[in-house]
């Protein structure tokens, strides 16, 4: 363990180095081509937050002509207004919260709480709650009044709705199959509260040209990585902090884990001309994940058959031999603000492991990699998974041997190290690269918050497993997903903090 966690803070040490540094000279030239970027967002349950992302968008794009945006909406927004309606049956005044109902806008809440009220009952019937929902507008709706309002000139903003059962994945590639763009044009995948900056796709569009200048031809796949951060919306201090902890530990795993594996596995990819080397296993995250447009095509969209979309979609490049370039900075995303949706949240993304071998299976029968091939990624996937699944279990071990009276010297130093080299090292790396250095006061709470997120990581997985076994399913009939509540914009370029 020790061994483990003090590579992996090597590991952070040299992305923090080469990540997010100061925009060279070179990333400010004019790029020979535009870099074109069809924009897609696919939305469900999003009202509030279509206005912001018109604001921010459409302005971001006139910088890169012929540039688009679409906005997906889909018909299981109005069919799951039903399954919430149903679960709203029998909520009192109390349990009308953002906690417990994390699907829900306040303003949605509000109208439940008032409807309560007048009936004069103690608890939501499911026709009230139904009757309350459909006073408000759908996200279609919202999207359809905005489209309809005069703008100044602008970039095509396109509107599709997407009228099947599945989910994100399917949104997206019913979007750019009505799409008419050139092979050298990206299909790029954002959030409705993504929000990246003109510096970070200035960058974006440097880092293409340098590429097409040194290959030929500019990248297939671009992730544009993030670092997660929490708006303290949680009411008690130490849901407050724990959620802090676990937002710093996903961060870390980005640094340590997902922007190196990328970095490896696409100097394998590359490294393969010339000789034979080991593919590695690409992780690709469904913000900020460009994708040229042939190649979306080629590999055929987003896989639709899996509980997310993202690393499986990895997946598929890996065995189709597509390298994944990781830009050298990052972006910032919410993440989550209370317990219950931090568990939930951590089980739904494990989920992407338990579907590797899906994937496999599928991609195998239909030609797509070599039988030896997929046994590596899936070695790979298994060892990730297992590696998450034994975070907590493995930290809560080094806990109990370094503070434990009975532990023999050289272990108590052998499992503080491993701690040391999990929270504190990481921490002050993290404030270090941002040009703030921390009191010991300030390493000593980030770091405390660090180890309680790391204690609760393997929670989310456990359950995910438990699922599975218990009930064989691994789909509810709400898409997993919780209404954005206002807060600072996401997606912008880090300071490297």
């Amino acid at each position: 363990m020790a061994v483990r966690n003090l590579n992996g803070q090597r590991q952070v040490r040299r992305t923090l180095a080469w990540a997010d540094r100061p925009a060279q000279t070179t990333d400010r030239i004019a790029t020979p081509a535009p870099l074109v970027l069809h924009v897609v967002i696919p939305v469900l349950r999003e009202q509030p937050h279509i206005t912001g992302a018109l604001k921010w968008f459409v302005p971001l794009l006139r910088d890169f002509p012929g540039s688009t945006l679409t906005l997906v909406s889909t018909a299981r927004e109005e069919r799951e207004r039903a399954h919430l309606a149903a679960g709203l049956a029998g909520a009192g005044a109390a349990g009308l919260t953002a906690r417990r109902f994390p699907q829900l806008t306040d303003d949605e809440l509000t109208a439940l709480g008032e409807a309560l009220a007048k009936e004069g009952a103690g608890a939501l019937s499911a026709a009230t709650a139904a009757e309350t929902l459909a006073a408000f507008p759908t996200t279609a709706d919202v999207i359809a009044y905005e489209r309809a309002r005069p703008r100044e000139p602008a970039p095509l903003v396109r509107h599709v709705h997407y009228r099947g059962e599945g989910r994100k994945a399917a949104q997206v590639n019913a979007a750019v199959a009505q799409l008419t763009a050139g092979s050298d044009e990206y299909v790029a995948v954002y959030d409705v509260d993504s929000r990246p900056s003109p510096e970070l796709l200035r960058r974006t569009a440097a880092f293409v040209a340098r590429r097409r200048t040194e290959d030929g031809r500019i990248p297939r796949v671009i992730q544009q990585s993030a670092r997660f951060v929490t708006q303290d919306m949680a009411a008690t201090r130490w849901e407050r902090r724990l959620c802090r902890g676990a937002a710093r530990a996903q961060t870390l795993w980005t640094l340590r884990r997902e922007i190196p594996g990328l970095r490896r596995h696409a100097d394998a990819v590359r490294s393969r001309r010339t000789g034979f080397g080991p593919r590695g296993l690409a992780q690709t995250v469904g913000h900020g994940l460009l994708v040229r447009v042939d190649v979306f095509r080629e590999v055929g969209g987003l896989p639709t058959f899996t509980v997310l979309d993202d690393m499986a979609f990895g997946y598929r490049l890996t065995v189709a031999g597509i390298p994944v370039d990781s830009l050298p900075f990052t972006t910032t995303v919410p993440a989550a603000e209370y317990l219950p949706e931090l568990l939930s949240q951590s089980e739904r993304w494990f989920q992407s492991y338990l579907d590797y071998p899906k994937c496999a299976a599928r991609w195998y029968a239909e030609g797509h990699g070599s039988r030896l091939g997929h046994a590596a990624a899936l070695t790979i996937g298994a060892y990730r998974g297992a590696a998450w699944l034994l975070v907590s279990p493995a930290t809560a071990v080094c806990l109990a041997l370094a503070l434990g009276p009975r532990t023999r010297p050289p272990v108590r130093a052998a499992a503080a190290t491993a701690l040391w080299a999990a929270t504190v090292a990481p921490v002050r790396s993290l404030a270090a690269a941002g040009g703030r250095p921390l009191t010991v006061r300030e390493t000593a709470v980030r770091s405390a918050e660090t180890l309680a997120g790391l204690l609760l990581k393997s929670l989310g997985p456990m359950a995910a497993l438990g699922r599975r076994a218990l009930t064989g399913s691994r789909h509810t009939a709400l898409a997993p997903k919780s209404n954005r509540r206002p807060g600072p914009p996401s997606g912008r370029r880090t300071g490297r903090g």
